[in-house]
């Protein structure tokens, strides 16, 4: 061996003692579980140091700082036993410690209590219900389908028109009233297959809260109530998610840390009912009537969160939903009409009916929030936009022979086009800064942009050829514009409307009061309103609770629709300088209770009052509608009108034990008054139902499996029927056709339909293996007993021929029915390392 040889020898030696010496073997924390799950954000704590560390994505932490010695640590991650215990550094090898999951039962009150953290639940306790706390994916599904706004509808104080309406009536109020936040921005209209479910993929939802009462002074611009949702932020350590298939669509989201500061959530939702038309098409379509049909809707979320600093973090958004239907019928006789030899040579015969409706909405948003145990800052910035576009075109080629002017029309074209098109641009800054443990003060500013167009377009157009008839025979006859009508109006609205607000909460004691303050401005008509709100909350007893509300609101946006329609072809209607907003004031009084091991049991009631609601007169309805009905011809003009409602809700919310759910009783009245509608005097509004009653149970009769059933009882919905009928036309011959026969309307909403009753179930088979990931097989039946419902009347009259000339009338109503039993069997499957399946 040379010199260089044993030189080199050394300084490897001595690099190898130096780099083994200078390594810091780390500590790892994992999951008692059979793949060891790193746990991500497990906290270690060195007592004598007063410092510890938190561990990194893959459940480690570093220990290159930790000075050599022995230490009493203790490690603590939510949801898992705390381990204590004496550890020697520095480490001889990676050392890995074992966490349990931790499922002993906390006492009831402190759970609750530690519970209330939004805003909402702050203040406004008895009238804010914490919907993500419910079982939503045991509530029965519709279409298979686990929906957030369907079990919203079944909740007390909230009420819904049909099993087809999408939106939801709060107290007394319409589903305008109602502001629907997604992660903080407002979505208009966010429901699919024309209402049947809402277009949030409940899988990817966290947090949700429904607030009925006296909604903080932060939010404003609604009158009834706030729907607050917030995205999960894809945290989950070793990313989560579910892919859930029903017979209709399939949706699928998941969540998962990029890094140890950044995290991504996505997902997404279609529907495959395109081969269902590719099927019935063809069967539906025979050699005169040719059917073409397409039907989907397709939903998207992504949201990523970044932590610059524990205290520090960035969320972006983004949310698409889509709609679109398209009926064709395209309509061609055997036989024409009429001779082949008296018409045109190359002639066809044909009609051709195209129905389309589409709505969109799309939101982005970007958040900023700071928060530390003195201050929190929230900067938001974010867009809305909805789109409506909807259509009816008809072409008709079949050959009318007229002899009077001996003229054939050869073609006639009819085509309606409406759409809405509206965005929002706004900006809000929050502060809420915490003085002590009895005063904190909240304080915000917001401003909206809004940039509204609507459209409606009619073109109606005939063509035909004139000359006498012998000229179809022997020569080409000259074509000539017959009628080529065209009308319709745009209108576009962009506005401004600036908020300000200043709310506190102060704890004395047993008593809690939450003052606030909220001043608004509208541009469009020049419109400020200064809006107080008081919540007051009294803790009688541990589990004994006393509370009350009061407030004003504003609204300047407000959406009507036809009695007899429920398609996106509703109108909206800005506040101008002849509509001025909707304005309510809401009194709320309430007492609940604490059940031990059961849950909360409360008792509210509620008095409001509204002026500024839109509507339009019995006389306009009558004009709005074309010959064929489809598309609503709606006049700018509205008629203004107030409110009233009143009512108590009983809910008894059972948290505890293998049998969960609520029961909720609501006994309520809701009027509204239009000097042009009903003689001026007050009449049932179309929610006004007096009893309503909403049972959920969900009862884990077995280790794998469970049963949820949803009852729904309530008073029937009121409907403008006819009293009178009278003859038109005194010709025996029009005896039984509905042109003579005229209809006698006395009062408005002067009929209720007959009670509506349903019971859904849920049969759910949990822990099952699809590829090694854990599965929930769920059967759903819809309508168990088969009720049959009823939807509408289509009111008809029949006349009978007496002996002494004289004729008698009587009913042949028809009752059109809501959804009859249905089963449906859905498949929800866990995916990620967090889902894996268990032994």
């Amino acid at each position: 061996m040379n010199l260089k040889t044993t030189l080199s020898l050394i300084l490897f030696s001595c690099l190898s003692t130096f780099a083994h010496a200078q390594k810091k073997h780390s500590v790892h924390i994992v999951e008692n579980d059979a793949y060891q799950t790193p746990l991500y954000g497990a906290t270690l704590y060195l007592k004598e140091l007063e410092k510890g560390g938190v561990s990194n994505i893959s459940g480690h932490i570093s220990t290159k700082d930790i000075p050599d010695g022995s230490y009493h640590c203790r490690v603590s991650f939510l949801g898992y036993v705390t381990l204590e215990q004496e550890i020697a550094f520095p480490l001889g090898e990676d050392l890995t410690l074992v966490m349990t999951p931790d499922t002993q039962e906390l006492q009831d009150v402190i759970v609750e209590e530690s519970a209330i953290t939004s805003v909402q639940m702050q203040q406004a306790k008895l009238s804010t219900i914490n919907i993500s706390e419910m079982n939503l994916i045991n509530v029965p599904r519709m279409l298979g389908e686990p929906d957030l706004i369907r079990m919203i509808q079944n909740l007390p104080g909230v009420k819904t028109e049909t099993d087809f309406t999408g939106g939801f009536f709060v107290r007394g109020g319409r589903n305008d009233q109602n502001l629907i936040l997604l992660d903080g921005v407002p979505v208009y209209n966010p429901w699919h297959l024309f209402g049947l479910f809402s277009a949030f993929n409940t899988e990817a939802i966290d947090r949700v809260e429904l607030t009925k009462g006296i909604f903080p002074a932060q939010y404003g611009s609604r009158l009834s109530s706030v729907l607050d949702i917030e995205l999960q932020k894809g945290d989950t350590r070793n990313g989560a998610g579910y892919l859930t298939i029903s017979p209709i669509s399939a949706s699928f989201s998941y969540g998962k840390p990029i890094n140890q500061k950044t995290s991504v959530l996505v997902s997404g939702r279609r529907t495959y009912l395109d081969p269902i038309f590719w099927i019935s098409d063809p069967i539906l379509s025979t050699p005169t009537d040719q059917y073409k049909n397409r039907y989907n809707f397709f939903d998207f979320n992504l949201k990523v969160v970044h932590k610059f600093t524990p205290e520090t973090r960035i969320e972006t958004g983004v949310f698409y939903g889509n709609d679109q239907l398209v009926a064709n019928n395209y309509y061609t006789p055997d036989d024409d009409p009429y001779s082949q030899s008296q018409l045109p040579d190359g002639a066809t015969t044909s009609s051709d009916n195209n129905i389309k409706y589409g709505w969109r909405n799309v939101t982005g948003s970007v958040k900023l929030v700071k928060e530390n145990e003195h201050i929190k800052s929230t900067s938001h910035f974010f867009t809305s936009w909805y789109l409506a576009d909807n259509q009816y075109y008809y072409n008709d080629e079949n050959f009318i022979y007229r002899t009077e002017s001996n003229q054939i029309v050869t073609r006639e074209l009819f085509d309606q086009h409406f759409t809405q098109d509206f965005t929002d641009y706004g900006t809000q800054q929050d502060l809420t800064f915490f003085l002590s443990d009895q005063l904190s003060i909240s304080t915000g500013a917001q401003w909206l942009y809004h940039s509204f167009t609507e459209s409606k377009i009619n073109k109606e157009q005939q063509y035909g050829f004139n000359g006498n008839q012998s000229d179809y025979k022997d020569g080409n006859p000259t074509i000539e514009l017959i009628l080529n009508n065209i009308s319709g109006d745009t209108a576009v609205t962009n506005s401004h409307e600036i908020s300000t607000y200043l709310s506190a909460t102060y704890a004395i004691g047993k008593l809690s009061i939450y003052p606030g303050l909220r001043y608004q401005y509208f541009s469009d008509g020049h419109y400020s309103h200064l809006l107080p709100r008081l919540n007051i909350n009294y803790q009688l007893t541990q589990s004994l609770m006393f509370s009350a509300g009061y407030g004003h609101f504003s609204q300047y946006l407000q959406s009507l629709s036809l009695d007899f329609m429920r398609i996106p072809a509703d109108r909206w209607f800005w506040s101008n300088d002849n509509r001025p907003p909707a304005l309510g004031k809401t009194f709320t009084v309430g007492v609940g209770y604490q059940i031990p091991k059961v849950g909360l049991f409360s008792i509210e009631g509620y008095y409001k009052t509204q002026t500024g609601l839109l509507n339009f007169s019995i006389e306009q309805q009558s004009k709005a509608l074309d010959t064929n009905g489809l598309i609503p011809e709606f006049t700018r003009e509205t008629i203004s009108g107030t409110g009233e409602a009143y009512g108590v809700e009983f809910m008894l919310n059972k948290t505890k034990g293998d049998i969960t759910g609520w029961l909720g009783y609501t006994l309520s009245w809701a009027y509204n008054t239009f000097e042009e509608i009903n003689h001026g005097n007050p009449f049932p509004s179309r929610v006004d139902k007096r009893h309503d009653i909403q049972a959920f149970v969900n009862w884990d009769f077995a280790k794998n499996w469970s049963l949820g059933a949803l009852f729904n009882y309530k008073t029937g919905q009121p409907l403008t029927f006819s009293t009178q009928n009278y003859l038109n036309n005194p010709d025996p011959l029009g005896i039984g056709d509905q042109a003579g026969d005229i209809q006698v309307t006395t009062s408005y909403n002067n009929f209720r339909l007959p009670a509506y009753h349903r019971l859904d179930l849920n049969l759910t088979w949990k822990n099952r293996r699809f590829f090694k990931h854990r599965t929930e097989v769920s059967l759903n039946i819809i309508n168990a007993y088969n009720q049959f419902n009823v939807l509408t009347i289509m009111p008809s009259t029949s006349l009978e021929a007496l002996p002494n000339g004289k004729f008698r009338a009587f009913p042949k109503n028809k009752y059109i029915s809501q959804m009859p039993i249905m089963p449906v069997i859905s498949l929800r499957i866990g995916l990620g390392k967090d889902q894996k399946w268990k032994d």
